[in-house]
């Protein structure tokens, strides 16, 4: 089965986007406790992988965005494969997520705005 232009960049940003929300997002950050412990406190970036061979496979999958986008590249054009309209949705939710943040991170770059901070965290640093 050939895939068009336009669905290929549908499935290339929703990959991104996936491979993102795995490896980097806060929300996700329990699932990934499960497999890997990180620690970006410092100079030193470390991590600890947990539990047996597999756990510990998939640790080392989700603290590489380059291997986490491989897995999720494939997860998705499988899943195109097997049941094109329901999974395009998906792709399609994703890709204008991933549209949307490269957005949010050029106007940001552009305009200069700070990141936003949490109460808690900004009255520590007073």
């Amino acid at each position: 089965m050939l895939i068009s232009a336009t669905d290929f960049i549908i499935i290339s940003l929703a990959a991104y986007r996936l491979t993102h929300l795995l490896v980097f997002d806060k929300i996700t950050e329990p699932v990934r406790g499960l497999f890997v412990t990180r620690d970006f406190h410092g100079p030193l970036k470390t991590f600890t992988l947990h539990g047996g061979p597999l756990r510990r496979f998939i640790g080392k999958v989700l603290i590489c965005h380059w291997c986490t986008g491989i897995w999720a590249s494939m997860a998705l054009v499988a899943g195109v494969w097997m049941a094109y309209g329901v999974v395009m949705w998906v792709c399609l939710a994703l890709a204008a997520a991933a549209f949307l943040s490269l957005i949010e991170t050029a106007w940001m770059k552009f305009v200069g705005y700070p990141e936003l901070v949490e109460r808690k965290e900004a009255e520590e640093w007073k």
